[in-house]
């Protein structure tokens, strides 16, 4: 009775590894070291759709990409205070990310602030219980070649003297954004995410934008923001004269 029991465990165990093995297997080949190309510093060109509540904020912004571009000792970006910037900004970062794809989820490794990001891919759905984090909860699905990932509560804009933004150009978002993300690969050595921004508080209608990646031959290296700020040079210094 022990022996068939012990033979039927091995087989369910047996039998589950395969089953994840199978279906990593069939998972559209995402997985690499990817870095945003270009020069970009916005999500979509022009100026998106803002509400009054948008633009209000947008003013108050003072970037250190772009046409408005200030001084980093003037800037009120969320990075010169090595918090996180949120989704689709940290993309714009030219620095890379790993993305890793595993049968019940997706990981990524950014070299910015070394943090991760987990994309839930097991078929749940949001927390009852929203608890909104600084870059949201994400969950996601396979459409064809295409992972499509939907995240939600994500801590918006703070106040005038931190700001997050969708960009690097200044251009903000609520508390109630809602990102859509459509991954895909175009070819051997680009990749292409269609990112949808729907955020009735700071804009009067979903907008989207195309960001492309290029394959990197670099790995990942270490990043401490903290670091940086800690620097001799004042023009990377927030608050240095």
């Amino acid at each position: 009775m022990i022996r068939k029991f012990f033979i039927a465990f091995l087989f369910v165990g047996f039998s589950a590894g395969v089953g994840a093995q199978d279906r990593a297997d069939r998972l559209p080949p995402l997985a690499g070291i990817w870095q945003i190309t270009g020069d970009s510093d916005g999500v979509i060109e022009g100026e998106p759709p803002m509400t009054a509540w948008g633009r209000e904020r947008f003013v108050t912004s003072k970037p250190i990409a772009g046409p408005r571009r200030a001084s980093a000792t003037e800037g009120n970006a969320a990075e010169l205070t090595c918090l996180p910037m949120g989704f689709p900004a940290t993309y714009i970062r030219p620095r890379p990310f790993e993305l890793v794809q595993l049968p019940d989820r997706v990981v990524m490794l950014f070299e910015v602030s070394n943090f991760w990001r987990i994309i839930y891919t097991d078929g749940r759905d949001f927390p009852e219980v929203p608890l909104h984090t600084w870059n949201g909860y994400s969950i996601g699905h396979y459409e064809g070649d295409t992972l499509v990932i939907e995240t939600r509560h994500i801590i918006g804009w703070e106040s005038e003297q931190v700001q997050r933004w969708v960009d690097r150009l200044g251009h903000p978002f609520s508390d109630e954004l809602t990102l859509i993300e459509r991954i895909r690969r175009i070819d051997a050595n680009t990749l292409e995410n269609q990112i949808t921004i729907d955020d009735p508080i700071a804009y009067e209608r979903p907008w989207t934008g195309v960001m492309t990646f290029e394959k990197s031959t670099y790995d990942l290296s270490e990043f401490i923001c903290e670091e940086l700020m800690l620097s001799e040079l004042p023009e990377v210094r927030p608050g240095q004269q």
